[in-house]
């Protein structure tokens, strides 16, 4: 079993929780920028209207999918931190 108490434990579940706090940052802003209406190509033959654009389109798709790692890898170390075992006690010599 994992001894849930020791210090690389502890740094690893920061640095996870640190990352997924990341990864959701950089999902939402780079969601953002893919939704908003600068990130609209135009095409202008006759009449200018916006055209879809898949390279916008698969920025939107892995921010999402950024959002969604860094929410689990932020939730799951704050699990993991708050659900940890109780320190076991030391066991008494009865001889």
């Amino acid at each position: 079993m994992v001894d849930t108490h020791a210090r690389r434990y502890l740094l690893v579940v920061r640095r996870m929780f640190w990352a997924g706090i990341l990864f959701f940052g950089l999902g939402l802003a780079a969601g953002w920028s893919a939704r908003s209406h600068r990130a609209t190509s135009w095409d202008c033959d006759p009449t200018c209207r916006p055209s879809p654009d898949a390279t916008w389109d698969a920025i939107a798709d892995t921010a999402l999918v950024s959002v969604v790692l860094g929410t689990a890898l932020a939730v799951a170390a704050f699990l993991m931190i708050m659900l940890r075992r109780p320190r076991s006690l030391p066991d008494d010599d009865k001889s």
